[in-house]
């Protein structure tokens, strides 16, 4: 297994994992997530945990991605983690919707948020999911994005629900642990441009 493992880069891992995502969805459901995710992680060789939990969210984007897409941009809400931002340069103001970004240019916040602007979509920097119940709550969007680590990520799937009712997309961190993380910005703009 191992060698299959380093012959993939995370890319390839990433395209593999989306295609048998696909199909596994289009047969139907007849299991939990994370049951199909470890027969996926088994079928392509790769016994990861970082890669079952990138496969368990990408299962739930296939599940809710048709939802998502008819949703106009303008009627979602992005979210986005304030642990992207550069820290020790970082001087966004923050109230009770978040962070607000100055787009200094020091981390990728400035450039997902640019995106969002050019898209004409609603977004938000926060510290958690309590914030985002909060902002959900207030400004009733009926579509999300959300970038996260995959606990927070996970929380947001279980608690917002899905589907038809609040169609929402996820992208993991590449870079987790609360400061300084990373996230792969094609991976962004493709769940935002759908």
């Amino acid at each position: 297994m191992a060698k299959k493992e380093t012959a993939l880069n995370d890319d390839g891992i990433k395209r593999k994992i989306k295609d048998f995502a696909a199909r596994t969805l289009t047969v139907g459901l007849h299991t939990s997530l994370s049951d199909i995710a470890n027969k996926i992680m088994k079928d392509i060789g790769v016994m990861d945990e970082k890669w079952s939990r990138y496969t368990t969210i990408e299962l739930y984007n296939g599940i809710n991605k048709d939802f998502y897409k008819a949703v106009p941009k303008k009627d979602r809400v992005v979210f986005l983690p304030h642990c992207l931002r550069n820290i020790k340069e970082c001087k966004m103001p923050v109230d009770e919707d978040g962070y607000h970004c100055l787009k200094c240019g020091k981390c990728a916040l400035g450039t997902i948020v640019k995106e969002c602007e050019k898209n004409e979509m609603k977004y938000f920097i926060v510290g958690g999911g309590s914030q985002v119940f909060n902002i959900v709550q207030r400004h009733k969007p009926k579509a999300f994005l959300g970038v996260a680590c995959f606990n927070e990520l996970q929380m947001a799937v279980e608690k917002l629900g899905g589907g038809s009712r609040f169609p929402g997309q996820g992208v993991m961190l590449k870079k987790d642990g609360c400061v300084n993380t990373e996230v792969d910005l094609t991976e962004v703009f493709e769940k935002m441009n759908m």
